[in-house]
């Protein structure tokens, strides 16, 4: 269980350091379109992409810490009149409905990126491979795994199934 709670938070830490590096890349690779564009006459082909696929990824990486963080949007009309064991119960419940469908989503991702096709396709002005971008959604899934794993059980472990951060 603590092996789970350091590697959760471990992986907290490297979407961090992706988060901030991503940030950076979309700042620079915006403000060099916009300077090269406007201010020099010469566009760039690559800013746009760079800044679609740091959003890309920023974006799915965004969701797995927000799992961690327990900073997701939700509705808890319901949760917050129940309390004590039936609270557990319900925290328990919502946990492994997310936890098999994240699972769900990184196996169709680990197919899909399975197939010959995807390894052929190029990004139009770059000319990368579109493998690069379409890895955010297992990387950032099996992330999800860890975090909601970890958070699964850690319900049956607190007290009233009061929210852990």
């Amino acid at each position: 269980m603590k092996a789970l709670h350091r590697l959760s938070d471990w992986v907290y830490n490297i979407e961090k350091v992706i988060a901030v590096i991503l940030c950076a890349a979309m700042l620079i690779s915006l403000s060099a379109g916009v300077l090269f564009r406007y201010v020099l006459s010469a566009p760039l082909t690559w800013s746009d992409e760079t800044a679609i696929f740091s959003l890309i990824w920023l974006s799915f990486i965004g969701g797995s810490m927000s799992i961690k963080r327990q900073d997701s949007a939700a509705i808890t009309l319901l949760m917050d009149k129940v309390h004590g064991k039936a609270r557990t119960i319900m925290l328990g419940a919502g946990l492994a409905v997310l936890l098999a469908f994240v699972i769900y989503i990184f196996y169709l991702s680990i197919i899909w990126l399975s197939s010959p096709t995807i390894m052929m396709q190029r990004s139009s002005s770059m000319g990368m491979p579109m493998i690069i971008a379409y890895l955010s959604i297992p990387v950032s899934f099996f992330f999800l795994i860890i975090h909601t794993l970890e958070l699964f059980l850690n319900n049956f472990k607190s007290d009233e199934g009061r929210r852990i951060a």
